[in-house]
C-alpha cells in the first residue's frame, strides 16, 4: 500500500490583516451611506431643478392644444357665433426623407388628397432641398372632411389587418378653430367679429372677449434615459358660452323690415344712394332692461367683415387708399344704437310732461293756448309751432297728440330750469347707460346743466332740441316712463355658461332708480295711447292691438339743406307693456324728409309679425286702420314710392292726424332759429308736416 498524503493546514489571515479588512469594510459602508444620503438630499431639495436640466438635454417634443372659443347664442339657444375645428396640413420633411421608401408614397398620397393645395413638383423640391425641415405648412384651415380622406388612406388595412400604405410618413394635422357666424349679417353690429388670435372686435365679441376665450393646452413628449417616449398632456380649457338677451326671431323680423324699407327707397330721390343714411331699430323688454333686438343699416357680413362689395363697385374699392378704406370700415362696423348721438326731437316731449307731473308743477287738468309761436326773453325771434295759426286751446294730452311745441315751451316755464335739469339726470340723459357693449357714446358734454341752461335752452330742450342722446339712452328712459317708473340698466347678455352648459353667472335685472311715480307713469301712458289712437302716431298702429308712443323729427345741420332724422318710439300692449320699440330713419332718400311716417311704417310692419310671435293677442276691435298698407305707407298694389310726397299722402290718408299738411311746413321756423347746437336754439318738429 502506498503512503497516505498528508493534508496541508488552512492558511489563516493574521489578526493584523483582519483588522485592516474590517476597517476598510466600515469605511466603504460609511462612504456608501453618506453618498446615498447626499443623493437623497439632492433629490429632496433640488430634484425638480435637475429633472428639468436632464429633460432639457433629452430629445423633446411639444404641441399646443388650442382651446375652443365659447359660443354666442340667443335667448333661446340659437347659435349666433361659434368656433368650428379646422386643420392645417403640416409636412415633417425630416421624417418623410428618413427612408427613401417613404418619399414617393407620401408625395402621391398628398397629391391625391389635396390636389388644390400641393403639386408633385413642389413636394419633390421639399424632399430634395428641405430635408431637415420639420414644419412646412401645405394647406390651411381645411374642414375635417378634407383631412379625413388622407387619414383614411393612411390607416387603410387589408383583409389580414395589415396597413395597405405603411410608408406614408411625415404628415400630421394641426388643429385650430375658426370663428363662424351661421346667419352672416344677422345682428352684425351687436355681435361683432374676431381677428386672428381670438381677439374680439366690436359688439359682444369684444365686450365679453375674456369670457369667451379659454386657455390653450399642451402635449409634452420626450425620450427618457431608456429611450422610451414619455408623454404628458395638459388639456385645453374651452371658453364659456355667452347667452344673450337677443331673440333671433325678433332680430330677423326687424332686419328684414329695415332691408325692405331700404330697398323700397334706394335711388328714390337721390340717385346712387341707399334708402337712408342710417336706419336703426331697438326693441327692449321694458320690465327688466333686456334688449330683444338691436339692428342698424348699413350692416355687414360677419364672416367677411372687410368686404365692401355690397356698397361700392370694385372700381371704387380699388381707388381707395388704406386710410380711406379703414375709415369706411370703421363707420360700417359701428353700432348706431349705442355709438351715435343725435337730437331726439319730439320723442323727448313725454319726458317734459312727466317731469312737470311728477314735480306737481303741472296738473293733468292744466290747459294751454297755442297761438303758433312763443317769444323767449332775451331772444329776438319767435319760435314758431308747426301750425303757424296755432292749435288753439289744448290740454296736456292734446299738446302731445298734436306734438305742439308752443304748449311744451309754456310747460317748461312752469317746470323751471332746476326741475328740468334734475329730471334729465334722473332719466339718464347726459350719462352712459353702461350697457354691456363697447363704444357707448358720451353725451355729458352735449347736455345742459342747471348752471349753463338759459331760458331759450329750456324752451328748446322741452321739445327735444339742443341736447343729444343715444338710442339706448332713449329706450332705457322711455321704458321707465311706461313700466311704473323703474329705470333698469340695459343689457344684452342674460347669463354665462361653461362648455358643458352649466350656468356660471346669471346676469339678472339691475334696478338703478325710480324716475317717476306710478301715478305719473299711468298718466303719461294714457296720453301716449291717444297719440297713437288719435294723434300724430296713428300710422304706427296695427289694427286690433293697443299701443302707445310718440313721434319725432329733428332737423340737422346745416338747416338750409333740409335734412332730417325722423323717429318713433312706442310700446305694446297698453296694459302691462311687454315690448318697447324705437326706430330712427336718418336722412330718408326722399324729396321731403320731414315725415315721421317713415319710421312709423317700419315699426308697424315689424309689429305685425312680432305680436303673434310674442303671444301678444289683439285687445281692441278692428277698425281697418292701416289695413293693406306696406312699408312705404302705400297700398299693397303700390310696391314702391315714386317719391316720398306721394308716400306721405298715402300715410296721411290712412289715419295720420297732422296738424297741418303741406310742403311749406318745412319752412315754419324763422330764419336763424333752427341751429342744432345749444348756442343757437333749434326749432324741433316745427319743420314737419306732423309737427312731431
Amino acid at each position: 500500500m502506498g503512503k497516505k498524503k498528508k493534508e496541508k493546514p488552512l492558511t489563516k489571515f493574521p489578526k493584523r490583516m483582519q483588522k485592516k479588512l474590517i476597517v476598510m469594510f466600515i469605511c466603504i459602508t460609511l462612504f456608501l451611506g453618506i453618498l446615498i444620503g447626499r443623493l437623497m438630499y439632492i433629490e429632496y431639495t433640488s430634484g425638480e431643478k435637475y429633472e428639468k436640466i436632464v429633460l432639457s438635454q433629452q430629445e423633446y417634443d411639444s404641441q399646443t392644444i388650442p382651446y375652443q372659443r365659447g359660443d354666442i347664442v340667443d335667448t333661446k339657444g340659437t347659435v349666433l357665433a361659434t368656433s368650428v375645428a379646422v386643420y392645417n396640413v403640416i409636412l415633417d420633411c425630416s421624417v418623410m426623407t428618413s427612408k427613401d421608401a417613404y418619399i414617393e408614397p407620401t408625395i402621391d398620397a398628398l397629391v391625391q388628397c389635396f390636389p388644390d393645395y400641393v403639386t408633385k413638383e413642389t413636394l419633390e423640391s421639399y424632399a430634395k432641398d428641405s430635408k431637415d425641415s420639420r414644419y412646412i405648412v401645405l394647406a390651411k384651415k381645411l374642414p375635417y372632411e378634407q383631412v379625413q380622406a388622407f387619414t383614411d388612406l393612411q390607416e387603410q388595412e387589408d383583409e389580414k389587418g395589415k396597413l395597405v400604405n405603411p410608408n406614408i410618413k411625415g404628415v400630421w394635422f394641426e388643429k385650430e378653430y375658426q370663428r363662424e357666424y351661421p346667419y352672416n349679417t344677422l345682428a352684425s353690429s351687436l355681435i361683432g367679429f374676431t381677428t386672428s388670435g381670438n381677439v374680439g372686435i366690436n359688439g359682444i365679441e369684444n365686450y365679453y372677449n375674456d369670457t369667451l376665450n379659454g386657455v390653450n393646452g399642451r402635449t409634452y413628449g420626450y425620450l427618457n434615459s431608456d429611450n422610451n417616449f414619455e408623454k404628458t398632456v395638459k388639456e385645453a380649457e374651452d371658453g364659456n358660452t355667452v347667452v344673450s338677451t337677443i331673440d333671433a326671431n325678433i332680430q330677423s323680423i326687424v332686419e328684414s323690415k329695415i332691408l325692405e324699407f331700404n330697398e323700397a327707397y334706394t335711388n328714390n330721390y337721390r340717385e346712387g344712394e341707399a334708402g337712408a343714411k342710417h336706419i336703426a331699430v331697438l326693441a327692449m323688454n321694458p320690465n327688466n332692461g333686456e334688449v330683444l333686438a338691436m339692428a342698424s343699416y348699413p350692416n355687414y357680413d360677419l364672416n367677411n367683415p372687410r368686404d365692401l362689395s355690397s356698397y361700392y363697385t370694385q372700381e371704387e374699392i380699388d381707388a381707395m387708399d388704406d386710410d380711406t378704406k379703414l375709415d369706411i370700415l370703421n363707420d360700417l362696423w359701428q353700432n348706431f344704437c349705442v355709438t351715435s348721438t343725435y337730437e331726439p326731437g319730439s320723442t323727448a316731449k313725454p319726458f317734459t310732461v312727466a317731469t312737470g307731473l311728477d314735480t306737481a308743477t303741472l296738473q293733468p287738468t292744466d290747459e294751454f293756448d297755442c297761438d303758433g309761436y312763443e317769444m323767449i326773453a332775451g331772444y329776438p325771434k319767435p319760435l314758431r309751432c308747426v301750425n303757424r295759426n296755432g292749435h288753439g286751446h289744448e290740454t296736456i294730452e292734446q299738446a302731445l297728440m298734436n306734438s305742439c311745441n308752443d304748449a311744451l315751451m309754456q310747460m317748461s316755464y312752469w317746470i323751471g330750469i332746476d326741475n328740468f335739469t334734475k329730471y334729465q339726470q334722473i332719466f339718464g340723459f347726459g350719462q352712459k347707460t353702461n350697457i354691456d357693449l363697447p363704444g357707448e357714446a358720451r353725451t355729458d358734454s352735449l347736455i345742459y346743466t342747471k348752471d349753463t341752461m338759459t331760458p331759450i335752452d329750456l324752451a328748446t330742450n322741452s321739445f327735444g332740441q339742443c341736447f343729444n342722446v343715444t338710442m339706448i339712452q332713449m329706450g332705457t328712459a322711455f321704458s321707465s316712463l311706461i313700466n311704473g317708473g323703474y329705470l333698469y340698466q340695459p343689457r344684452v347678455v342674460k347669463k354665462i355658461t361653461d362648455s358643458d352648459g352649466n350656468t356660471i353667472e346669471e346676469k339678472g335685472a339691475t334696478l338703478l332708480r325710480e324716475t317717476v311715480s306710478s301715478s305719473t307713469s299711468d298718466t303719461v301712458k294714457g296720453y301716449l295711447y291717444n297719440v297713437v289712437a288719435q294723434g300724430t302716431a296713428s300710422t304706427a298702429k296695427v289694427d286690433g292691438y293697443s299701443m302707445g308712443g310718440k313721434t319725432g323729427t329733428a332737423q340737422k345741420h346745416p338747416i338750409e339743406e333740409k335734412k332730417y332724422l325722423v323717429s318713433f318710439i312706442g310700446y305694446a300692449p297698453q296694459e302691462n307693456p311687454q315690448i318697447v320699440i324705437y326706430c330712427i330713419v336718418d336722412e330718408p332718400n326722399a324729396a321731403d324728409q320731414a315725415h315721421s311716417t317713415y319710421a312709423q311704417n317700419i315699426v308697424r310692419e315689424i309689429m305685425k309679425e312680432v305680436y303673434p310671435y310674442m303671444n301678444i293677442y289683439p285687445d281692441e276691435e278692428l277698425t281697418g286702420i292701416n289695413d293693406g298698407y306696406t312699408i312705404t305707407g302705400a297700398p299693397n298694389s303700390a310696391t314702391s314710392p315714386t317719391n316720398q310726397s306721394a308716400a306721405a299722402d298715402q300715410a296721411a290718408n290712412t289715419g295720420v292726424q297732422d296738424s297741418v299738411v303741406g310742403e311749406d311746413n318745412a319752412e315754419s321756423i324763422e330764419e336763424g332759429t333752427g341751429e342744432n347746437v345749444p348756442e343757437e336754439p333749434q326749432r324741433e318738429d316745427t319743420n314737419t308736416p306732423e309737427g312731431q
